[in-house]
């Protein structure tokens, strides 16, 4: 039989280093399991390269590390015990997010019920006890480290990803914070670690170039959905990195002396590929823009409003300032007709801004500069945040206070003018489908489900925004009907006057 040189036996010793073998008594097992199996290969003829080739093929990292694993398992009750934990709430916190998307996409019941749930399992019960196995199984320098930051930053993503979805507050910092600590700290420390193991010293240029990809496209990932300047350009670089200058040197350095093409290579090539179709799909705008129709139209209907705003304001100063009318009746009905418009007016724009600054979870001043143009809107499609708004559970929300109010405004104005109170009656009249018709889904009928029930945000804006300008053509008219009537009146007066005094 055929001894080992200790030379050989040393090369053995590193092989099973490279597993990641953290028991020692286990690791000693082995190492002797790996020898004999070397030496009975040997006994037929084979070299010890040859030897060592062919019990490494059967062995490998991957199934020396199993080995570890079914040992850990079967001694540690605590490792039992999580790594069940880990593999049952990773099962269950995964279908129940894949359920939740579905349910959200079909607009199901208990979509966000779901998805907070399965969040919430991954993030409290998933990540601590992965994070106590990979510990448990791995004991190398630098890796505890790596793990922690990996964890620590995919439960700050996770919570972004979940508070983006159901649009809670807090959704914007939380994923800022989870790609920042993937991109800048994780990434470079799985570097680091890779370029200090003295078997990856070929492929240090490889795992640079690799590593800056990963950072440009993670970030980009962050501009796109941040809507930040310069996704574009950071997601195409880190797709362009990883395709042409690393996947090209990593092959070189890894198979120039290998005789077969391995699997990981191919499956490395499927997932680069399919990594950029992704990247240049968030990168490329290739759907039409669906909203913009109602973009145009609100800035339209904001514009007009201007517009008419201040033309009643001028006829308000022509007919009250400058005495246009004596009849002190007309001008107290002028100046009622004039607040009353300002204060539903008011009322309709704080409702818009309030819409803005809850569904974009910004400040009062940054949400009423994007209601004067609604193109700066940035979620234009949430339909959630106005829906709760505006309708509620109870049917307490914001729409039917606002239908309340133009009902009174608009029998306010007919009461105070004695013509035209057919055209502002047609202005105000708030059209739906009859009140008190319930629907499969539950839901209720009426103008205010029609406007503003499951209709995006821009949408909604228009709506109101048309609201606005209808109360100022109102108002114009009303002004107009109560100054004119007063001038007849007046003179028809001056008339009968002078025929008596004749």
């Amino acid at each position: 039989m055929q001894d080992l040189t200790v030379a050989n036996i040393e090369i053995i010793m590193e092989e099973v280093s490279r597993a990641g073998i953290t028991l020692s008594h286990l690791r000693d097992e082995l190492i002797d399991h790996f020898c004999c199996q070397v030496e009975d290969e040997m006994q037929t003829g084979l070299t010890f390269d040859k030897a060592f080739e062919k019990v490494k093929s059967i062995l490998g990292n991957k199934g020396l590390k199993k080995v570890q694993e079914d040992t850990l398992f079967l001694i540690d009750k605590k490792y039992r015990i999580m790594k069940k934990t880990m593999k049952i709430f990773g099962v269950v916190s995964m279908s129940l997010i894949a359920l939740g998307a579905i349910f959200k996409i079909q607009h199901w019941p208990a979509a966000g019920l779901m998805l907070l749930l399965g969040f919430s399992l991954l993030v409290t019960v998933f990540f601590p006890s992965a994070l106590w196995v990979m510990k448990k199984e791995s004991k190398l320098k630098g890796t505890f480290f790596i793990y922690l930051i990996s964890i620590i930053g995919g439960i700050f993503l996770m919570i972004g990803f979940l508070f983006k979805i159901q649009h809670y507050p807090g959704a914007g910092l939380s994923m800022l914070l989870g790609y920042l600590i993937l991109a800048l700290i994780l990434i470079p420390a799985i570097l680091i670690a890779l370029l200090r193991d003295e078997n990856n010293k070929n492929l240090s240029v490889a795992y640079i170039i690799g590593a800056i990809s990963m950072v440009f496209y993670l970030l980009g990932q962050l501009f796109k959905i941040q809507h930040y300047a310069g996704a574009n350009v950071l997601l195409i670089a880190g797709a362009i990195g990883l395709t042409t200058i690393f996947l090209p040197v990593y092959a070189y350095k890894i198979f120039k002396n290998s005789e077969n093409v391995k699997a990981g290579f191919i499956f490395l090539c499927f997932g680069i590929f399919f990594f950029n179709i992704f990247s240049f799909l968030l990168a490329m705008n290739v759907s039409t823009d669906v909203l913009r129709p109602f973009v145009i139209q609100c800035n339209e209907n904001i514009k007009t409003t201007n517009f008419l705003e201040s033309k009643n304001d001028r006829l308000y100063r022509t007919l009250i300032s400058e005495n246009k009318i004596n009849d002190t009746l007309a001008k107290a009905k002028i100046k009622t007709v004039k607040l009353k418009s300002d204060e539903l007016c008011e009322y309709i724009e704080n409702i818009k801004v309030d819409l803005i600054s809850f569904a974009e979870n910004i400040s009062n001043d940054d949400a009423t500069r994007k209601a004067k143009d609604v193109s700066t809107i940035l979620f234009k499609d949430n339909y959630d945040f106005p829906t709760y708004y505006m309708i509620n559970k109870g049917n307490n929300g914001k729409a039917f206070e606002l239908k309340s109010k133009i009902e009174k405004y608009k029998n306010d104005l007919i009461n105070l003018n004695e013509t035209g109170k057919n055209i502002i009656f047609k202005l105000l009249e708030l059209n739906g489908t009859p009140n008190n018709i319930v629907y499969k889904d539950g839901t209720s009928s009426g103008w205010e489900y029609d406007n503003f029930y499951r209709n995006p945000l821009i949408s909604v804006e228009n709506t109101l925004s048309s609201l606005q300008r209808n109360v100022r053509i109102s108002e114009n008219e009303a002004l107009e009907n109560i100054a004119n009537y007063s001038a007849n009146n007046t003179k028809v007066s001056s008339e009968k006057s002078n025929k008596l005094n004749q």
